[in-house]
């Protein structure tokens, strides 16, 4: 019978190692695909993971199980998301000034080279890349709720509590980041019916 999370994360607390590893074990995975969503670069990701679960283990002692375990994870996974672009961002400003006075920048960069693949891959490659990109454009928040509701397939109520807002407010964030994907995938000429996911 599996153990709840809570339960592992108050073993923790008490200093128990292996239950410590199988918290990671069960979440390394899914945390990873969030993180990679939300910063765009695997490697990133990796020591993003590793310090997500290292500030897990460092805090053990102060863990209440007040609401669900995963929230608390995932909530420290998307302060550490949101620090790191921020600066990531900071650095960049001079380059995207730079930049901006030479030619207008877009979401959507230079897509890598798919000509020797099969039409399909391709195609998929490339709409995937498309996809993740203009997710990338939205605003922070809305960004934030569309990952965690279509790919980390979290209800309205767990978001709510991730993001720090109501459940009215993260309903609305859900509506307007699918309403903002849709023109952007039309702008970038992604069909309609590549939408279903978003």
């Amino acid at each position: 019978m599996r153990v709840p999370d809570e339960e592992l994360m108050m073993r923790c607390r008490s200093g128990d190692a292996v239950a410590f590893e199988l918290i990671v074990m069960r979440f390394k995975d899914q945390i990873i695909n969030y993180i990679c969503r939300l910063v765009g670069d695997y490697h990133q990701a990796e020591d993003l993971t590793q310090e997500t679960f290292l500030r897990i283990y460092k805090n053990a002692g102060r863990y209440e199980p007040r609401s669900k375990f995963k929230n608390w994870l995932y909530l420290i996974a998307t302060n550490l998301c949101r620090n790191e672009i921020r600066d990531r961002n900071r650095r960049k400003t001079d380059l995207f000034a730079e930049a901006s006075e030479d030619k207008e920048t877009d979401c959507l960069s230079v897509l890598p080279d798919f000509r020797y693949m099969p039409d399909r891959v391709y195609e998929k490659k490339e709409r995937e890349l498309i996809i993740q990109q203009k997710i990338n454009c939205l605003p922070e928040n809305q960004r934030l709720s569309l990952i965690l509701v279509t790919y980390q397939g979290m209800r309205y109520e767990e978001i709510a509590e991730i993001i720090g807002c109501s459940v009215g407010a993260v309903k609305s964030l859900v509506h307007r980041s699918r309403q903002n994907m849709k023109k952007l995938l039309v702008e970038a000429g992604v069909g309609e019916s590549h939408n279903a996911k978003i």
